[in-house]
């Protein structure tokens, strides 16, 4: 199982980066080229534990694919976890720097299914640019749409 991790400053307030995330349909905005889509197929608990969503992802080659994840340990607009049914376990928490500042923590223990595990380095470092690419396009996203306050939770 592999792990990389990274954080990202933004100059979004967290409570906007929070609600932006849980706005599936917003996603292939600014997820691109990498993301296509998410869909929920399981709603969680009021505080979103019990998720499962379902990632519509690009890779090299045109390969497309998709992961499905089970969203846990929730803590609202700070973080969460998901675990995918490959094993694939995610983090992701955010920061409070300022009322309008804030650091985002990602990080990601990734378990490949063969054939995907006999080009796990190749593979990994595509879904590690690409995955802090998606958070920087986010960031982007929300700077050039100052109207979007995100869904209310």
């Amino acid at each position: 199982m592999k792990e990389y991790s990274y954080s990202i400053d933004m100059p979004h307030p967290a409570a906007r980066i929070w609600t932006t995330m849980q706005d599936y349909e917003k996603w292939p905005e600014f997820a691109k080229p990498m993301v296509t889509g998410i869909g929920v197929v399981e709603k969680g608990d009021d505080k979103g534990n019990g998720l499962v969503r379902q990632v519509h992802y690009k890779l090299p080659l045109g390969i497309k694919g998709k992961s499905t994840e089970r969203v846990h340990d929730v803590t609202p607009g700070v973080g969460y976890t998901y675990t995918t049914k490959t094993g694939t376990v995610g983090i992701i928490r955010l920061e409070k720097l300022g009322p309008s500042s804030t650091k985002l923590h990602f990080t990601e223990k990734v378990k490949y299914k063969f054939p995907f595990s006999l080009f796990e380095g190749r593979i990994q470092k595509f879904v590690e640019k690409y995955n802090r690419k998606t958070m920087e396009n986010m960031a982007q996203w929300l700077t050039e749409h100052p109207e979007y306050p995100g869904k209310k939770s």
